[in-house]
């Protein structure tokens, strides 16, 4: 939406705009958006404090986050305060798995743990024989293991037994944002996704006996309050107000994490057409009716649509990669000439990558927790243009994988495919994906779906539109469409089939042996 539209919707009367916060691991966005999908209006704060005690930790204290919302609260009433004072109603989406625990007040009692953190027990905790046993005859021992091993949780639980003591709740961030905003400790069943104990298929917490519960070692009276999505939770404190310039009592309204609400955002709603993810994590998910899991035990997320779920692949480390590459290789470029450069490179070199191949499993593979990043095929030709293009290629066939597995869990062939996260605004990123996928992609109206999904939910709550179907009607349009290149699509099923799905198997053991 332009200037002048803006103004006349403004000066119309219309007072039908909403708050939603985005959340991510750089940093955090406030953003207004109107009844129809247009966003009015944008503020960003880049995180600057997160910290490392150990190797591979991360960690972040809660006011790092907390100060980032009040500012970009404040700099959007700076901005424009008669289109601040159209604000209806607020969410907020966030990262997943960012964990910390509070007290009765939820004030929170350390940190939080980053999802990227990647500590680990050097011992499961130790649960019921009748589980090992089960574990044992199901071939489910060694990942229950390592969920044990790695779940941030159980790290607290074990390693710090008097903070543990005194823990009345263990919350995400998006708990702890929605406390701050309410008072009360209250997060929607799509908002929980992580190392808990929560049953998604039933979208409760689980039971005292459920498998879950014995390797995440969670009492059942230290787990949240939970709501559904698109309801409103609470009105905004006294203190929350006076401290962000919003309203004493505006609604507060449940959404659910960046990746359910952008699956929203681009609208994804139905299973035939998938959502992926070019973010920091890189995932593909549908949304579906009917629940499904495409590992044994490894459950589909709650949906923001109450009676979905999304079932999803993620790729631990997704276009990090990208930021990797260019703090390695374009160290001495010019930031603002990034984007431009790495357009050039993938219009320069071939489909294929003239034989390089990419394996994009950098970080904490879920079903494949051995497996290492790899590269195979170099030869003297190769330069930084093909690892770049190799990079998004791998993903790329990472994502096919994840594409035709949800297929075949839910028999419902995938016939386009919605973009978001940073990668999607690269065109070359967006083509090679048509290619690879073999199906069309598309674009939505803007690069913010996270926020955008949380505007539909938001409405949804406050009662503009009657669910998120008809609000993702009115509210998301397709801004462009990219068309598979018939040519390179031939090209990548060759390498996907005869290398690519050849690749894991086979250097597996060597993986192994870094164990």
């Amino acid at each position: 939406m332009n200037n002048n539209e803006k103004s006349e919707t403004i000066k119309s009367g219309k007072k039908n705009s909403v708050l939603t916060i985005d959340c991510g691991t750089r940093g955090l966005r406030g953003i207004i958006f109107d009844e129809r999908g247009n966003e009015l209006a944008k503020s960003e704060e880049l995180f600057k404090g997160y910290y490392s005690k150990h190797f591979q930790w991360k960690e972040a204290s809660p006011e790092m986050f907390w100060k980032a919302l009040v500012k970009v609260v404040q700099e959007l009433k700076d901005k424009d305060l008669v289109l601040f004072e159209t604000i209806q109603g607020m969410t907020v989406s966030c990262q997943r798995d960012v964990i910390t625990v509070v007290d009765e007040k939820g004030e929170p009692l350390r940190n939080f743990i980053s999802w990227l953190d990647r500590r680990e027990l050097a011992e499961p905790l130790p649960y019921p024989w009748p589980y090992a046993l089960l574990f044992k005859c199901i071939g489910f021992s060694g990942y229950a293991k390592s969920f044990s091993k790695t779940a941030h949780v159980n790290w607290i639980r074990s390693q710090e037994p008097e903070i543990w003591a005194k823990t009345h709740k263990v919350v995400f961030l998006s708990t702890y944002f929605l406390t701050r905003l309410t008072g009360e400790i209250v997060d929607s069943r799509s908002n929980t996704a992580g190392h808990l104990p929560f049953d998604t298929k039933k979208k409760q917490w689980c039971g005292k006996y459920d498998v879950k519960r014995q390797i995440l070692q969670v009492e059942p009276e230290k787990c949240y309050e939970l709501t559904d999505s698109c309801e409103i939770i609470g009105q905004l404190t006294a203190e929350a107000a006076e401290l962000t310039g919003l309203p004493m009592g505006l609604p507060i309204v449940a959404s659910g994490t960046d990746k359910g609400c952008e699956t929203v955002g681009v609208g994804a709603l139905t299973p035939e057409i998938a959502s992926i993810s070019l973010g920091t994590q890189s995932t593909v998910e549908i949304s579906t009716k009917k629940y499904v899991e495409l590992y044994p035990f490894y459950p589909s997320f709650a949906a923001v649509d109450n009676d979905a779920y999304n079932p999803e692949v993620t790729i631990y480390h997704g276009f990090w990669m990208v930021e990797w590459y260019a703090k390695e290789f374009l160290h001495q470029s010019d930031p603002n000439d990034i984007h431009d450069l790495l357009e050039g490179y993938l219009e320069t070199t071939p489909a294929g990558a003239d034989g390089l191949i990419h394996q994009p499993y950098w970080g904490r593979e879920a079903f494949r927790p051995e497996a290492k990043g790899s590269f195979i095929g170099f030869s003297e030709g190769h330069d930084k243009r093909h690892i770049y293009r190799a990079i998004i290629e791998g993903l790329g066939y990472a994502l096919l994988e994840g594409l035709e597995l949800i297929e075949r869990k839910t028999k419902v062939p995938i016939q386009s495919i919605g973009l978001s996260g940073g990668g999607s605004r690269s065109d070359g990123v967006a083509q090679i994906m048509a290619d690879i996928l073999n199906r069309p992609v598309y674009r939505v109206q803007t690069f913010e779906t996270t926020a955008l999904g949380a505007a539909i939910a938001t409405f949804v709550g406050l009662g503009q539109y009657p669910d998120i179907q008809v609000a993702g009607k009115a509210m998301i349009r397709k801004s462009r469409v990219f068309e598979p290149n018939p040519e390179n699509a031939m090209i990548y099923t060759k390498i996907y089939n005869k290398r690519y799905k050849q690749l894991y198997r086979r250097v597996k053991p060597l993986y192994q042996s870094y164990r």
